[in-house]
């Protein structure tokens, strides 16, 4: 049973065969991909939406024509913000037809590692024999099984353009760094042992997250899991179209990096509004737009 299907509003459905049992009572697909060339099976991938962005996507082998054997499902949000990235590779899981995409983001300072939502047009592309171009557009989004809202620190207008200049000269120290400038990499240690210190120096006295404006730090024994704090740029409530459940849609930004992500109501402590902070965990997937020609 896959424990994020409760994110996107159906946390009743705590069975396998509940899910499936949902599959056949669809009346009409949002998506519908198949790949022959496994011997004799036939891949296929159907996708359903229950709400605005959030959906469900089975994958399996064709049996019949009207008939699949579901291998796995994973519940999903569509996101809406292309991030352009250079060297995304990804690999694929050992146990199902389903990938991991790796990508290095300087706004962000760690490798971003999440679940590829669009398998099958991987799976396509190698069965063509293609290569991932060297840049590539992904849209990131995520679910979250448990979250808070903080209030925003308060900033000046001074303070939020130091905040953008600091940001693009890190950037910029990182890049230069991994070119194997020494004296980027000199730079980079400083700055960091200045900041161990500044926040030393603070800690006794005020509380973590007023220091730490936001944070995307790897969670857990998942690769693709998180833990973050980040901006809310908006927020929107929708229904499951099933279960009725209430779902806080957000947009959250994360040093200039935009995704959306999904919460169930009942696992989100405080009110989510433009300007506060989101903290919690999730689950990172991605959409990885390929060159239509593949």
């Amino acid at each position: 049973m896959h424990k994020y299907l409760r994110a996107i509003g159906f946390s009743k459905y705590t069975t396998k065969n509940a899910i499936i049992e949902l599959l056949r009572n669809v009346d009409k697909l949002d998506g519908q991909s198949e790949l022959s060339g496994y011997g004799d099976d036939k891949l296929v991938e159907l996708k359903k939406l229950f709400g605005k962005n959030i959906g469900i996507a089975w994958c399996g082998t064709s049996i019949d024509q009207k008939t699949m054997d579901v291998d796995y499902y994973f519940p999903f949000v569509l996101g809406e913000y292309n991030n352009i990235h250079e060297d995304v590779t990804v690999e694929r899981r050992y146990s199902q037809n389903s990938f991991l995409g790796a990508c290095e983001d300087l706004r962000v300072g760690v490798s971003i590692i999440f679940h590829v939502q669009n398998s099958m047009d991987i799976m396509h592309m190698l069965a063509n024999k293609k290569k991932m171009p060297r840049y590539s557009s992904i849209i990131f989004s995520g679910l979250s099984l448990s979250g808070m809202v903080l209030l925003p620190i308060k900033m000046s207008p001074n303070d939020e353009s130091k905040k953008k200049q600091a940001l693009k000269r890190r950037t910029n120290l990182i890049a230069a760094a991994r070119q194997g400038d020494e004296s980027a990499m000199e730079a980079l240690t400083f700055e960091d042992m200045d900041t161990y210190a500044k926040i030393s120096k603070r800690i006794a006295t005020e509380d973590v997250f007023t220091i730490v404006a936001s944070s995307f730090m790897p969670y857990g024994l998942e690769s693709d899991m998180y833990s973050i704090v980040a901006d809310i740029a908006s927020v929107e409530k929708i229904a499951n179209d099933i279960t009725g459940e209430q779902i806080y849609m957000m947009t959250l930004n994360y040093n200039d990096v935009l995704f959306n992500i999904a919460i169930n109501q009942m696992d989100l402590e405080g009110e989510p509004q433009p300007g506060r902070r989101f903290k919690g965990t999730l689950w990172l997937q991605g959409r990885i737009v390929l060159p239509s020609k593949m």
